[in-house]
C-alpha cells in the first residue's frame, strides 16, 4: 500500500516539507566545487532523521501500521513530523547564521602519521586495561560474540577488581577504542603501516562491541573508517558503497537486535528459520523510536508537564556516583514520560524517543527551536573548524567521529547519557588535539615555517 496515500493533508504537508529541507541540504552538496562539502555535519543529521522520521514510520504504513508496545500511533503521527521538521529547519537556520570561518588559533603543523597511530594506540591500550581490570575473565569470552554466554557460564564468568564508585567509568572506557582507530586507520591510510596492529585491534573492538550488544559502538567505529578511506584520497564517498554499506547496515542492526543478549554475544538459534527480509524488517524497528517522540509530544503539556532543566540538573550532576552523593537528585522525565505514554513502567521499559523530544518537553515549542538552533549553531563552529584543517589526519578522524557522533545525539533524547558518552568516545581526541596542536602565533613566528593553506 502506499504510504503516502494514506497521509491526510497535513500530515503530508509535514513530510514533504521535511524531504524539501533534507534534499535542498543535500542539492547545496551535491553542487557544491569542493569535495569537502558532502561530509557536512547537516547531512549526518539529514541521514539519521531520514532513517528514524522518513523510511521507518513510512515503511510502517505501508505495510502493518504504526503499532508499538500496544498502542496505535496512528494520530500521533503528526505530531513526531511537525517536531522534525522544526527541529531540522531550526537546526538549518542555527547552521547557516554564521557562516564565516574564522582564523584559526592553534594548529598542527607537521602532523606526523607515526605519531598519530601511537595515540591511537595508547588510547586503545588505556581502554582495554582499564575495562579489563573491571571485566575479570569474562573480557576473554568477549571476544567471542557467537559463544560468550556459553563460555561465561563455563567459567569465564568471574568479574574483575572491586573499583568502587567509580566502576562505570572503567566501564566505559571500553569506548576508547573508538577514537583510538580512528586515529589508527587515519595514520594507516598515510603510511601503509603496522597493518597487523590495526586489523587486530579492529577485530578485538568488533567483537567486544558485538558481545556487548549496544550497537551504536560499532557505528561510531564503522562510520566514521569508511569514510575517512574517502576523504584521505579528497574524495566524495561513492553513492553506490553508501547504498551497499546501507543495505548492510540495517539488515545486520535487525540480525543483532534479534539475537543479542546484552553482555553475552548472540544467539544464532533465535533466527533459524527466518529470510533476509525478515532481519530487514527487524532492522527497521529501531526506528519504532519516533512513535514513541510522537506520542511523548503529543502528551505534553496536556497529559504530562513540561519539565523545565531537569535535563541541564541531571547531565550535570550524572558523572557523580550515589554511592559518593547519596542524595543526588534525579528527575526520571524519561521514564516518567514514555511509562505515561504505554500505560505502566513495565510496558514502557526500554523505550527512548527522539532529542527533538527531550527539547520539547522543556518548555515546549519555543525550546524546541531554540535548543535545535543551538545544536545547528555548535555544528557550524565545527564545520568551521574542521574547513581550515580538513588535510590534517588527526583532525580527519576527529571530525567524521564527531560527525557521526549526531546519530547518538538525535537517536536517545537523553541529554545526561549522550554527554557522559561523548565523555568517553569523542572528547579524548579533542583533548589530545589541543595537546599537540601549538598556537597560530608561535608559528607563525619569523623563525617557523609557513602556516598551510586552506
Amino acid at each position: 500500500m502506499n504510504a503516502l496515500a494514506q497521509l491526510d493533508g497535513l500530515e503530508l504537508l509535514l513530510v514533504l516539507a521535511l524531504i524539501a529541507l533534507i534534499g535542498w541540504e543535500l542539492l547545496q552538496a551535491l553542487r557544491s566545487r569542493s569535495w569537502v562539502a558532502v561530509y557536512r555535519p547537516t547531512l549526518f543529521v539529514a541521514a539519521v532523521l531520514g532513517y528514524y522520521t522518513l523510511a521507518g514510520p513510512l515503511r510502517a504504513l505501508a505495510l502493518d501500521g504504526p503499532l508499538y508496545r500496544g498502542l496505535d500511533h496512528r494520530q500521533l503521527l503528526l505530531w513526531g513530523w511537525l517536531g522534525a521538521v522544526l527541529s531540522y529547519g531550526s537546526l538549518l537556520l542555527g547552521f547557516y547564521a554564521s557562516p564565516r570561518t574564522k582564523a584559526p588559533k592553534r594548529l598542527i603543523l607537521n602532523p606526523n602519521p607515526q605519531r598519530i597511530h601511537r595515540l591511537g594506540l595508547h588510547l586503545c591500550q588505556l581502554g582495554l586495561l582499564m575495562f579489563a581490570l573491571v571485566t575479570g575473565t569474562r573480557l576473554v569470552a568477549l571476544f567471542n560474540p557467537l559463544a560468550a554466554g556459553q563460555l561465561i557460564e563455563g567459567g569465564l564468568g568471574e568479574r574483575g577488581v572491586d573499583v568502587g564508585a567509580i566502576t562505570n567509568y572503567f566501564t566505559y572506557a571500553v569506548n576508547f577504542l573508538i577514537p583510538g582507530l580512528c586515529l589508527m586507520a587515519a595514520a594507516w591510510l598515510r603510511q601503509r603501516r603496522h597493518t597487523p596492529v590495526l586489523v587486530l585491534w579492529l577485530l578485538a573492538a568488533l567483537t567486544i562491541y558485538t558481545s556487548l550488544g549496544f550497537r551504536y559502538r560499532l557505528v561510531l567505529l564503522a562510520i566514521p573508517i569508511l569514510l575517512l578511506w574517502f576523504m584521505a584520497r579528497r574524495k566524495r564517498p561513492s553513492l553506490a558503497m553508501l547504498a551497499v554499506f546501507l543495505a548492510g547496515f540495517i539488515t545486520l542492526n535487525g540480525l543483532i537486535g534479534l539475537t543479542r543478549s546484552y553482555g553475552r554475544g548472540l544467539d544464532l538459534t533465535a533466527i533459524e528459520g527466518q529470510s533476509t527480509a525478515d532481519l530487514v524488517d527487524a532492522g527497521f524497528g529501531e526506528s519504532a523510536v519516533f512513535f514513541t517522540t510522537s506520542g511523548v509530544i503529543e502528551q505534553a503539556p496536556g497529559r504530562s508537564s513540561f519539565i523545565g532543566g531537569a535535563p541541564i540538573i541531571n547531565t550535570l550532576l550524572f558523572p557523580i556516583p550515589r554511592s559518593i552523593y547519596p542524595s543526588k537528585p534525579d528527575v526520571p522525565y524519561g521514564a516518567e514520560a514514555t511509562a505515561m505514554l504505554y500505560g505502566g513502567e513495565n510496558f514502557a521499559r526500554g523505550s527512548a524517543f527522539l532529542n527533538y523530544a527531550e527539547y520539547y518537553l522543556i518548555a515546549g515549542w519555543p525550546s524546541l527551536i531554540a535548543l535545535s538552533a543551538l545544536l545547528g549553531w555548535l555544528l557550524r563552529r565545527l564545520w568551521n573548524w574542521f574547513l581550515i584543517r580538513q588535510d590534517e589526519p588527526f583532525a580527519q578522524a576527529l571530525y567524521l567521529l564527531t560527525a557521526s557522533y549526531l546519530y547518538v545525539v538525535i537517536s536517545r533524547g537523553y541529554l545526561p547519557q549522550v554527554v557522559m558518552l561523548f565523555g568517553f568516545s569523542v572528547a579524548p581526541l579533542f583533548w589530545l588535539y589541543g595537546r599537540w596542536s601549538q598556537p597560530v602565533a608561535q608559528l607563525a613566528s619569523p623563525s617557523a615555517p609557513p602556516l598551510p593553506r586552506g
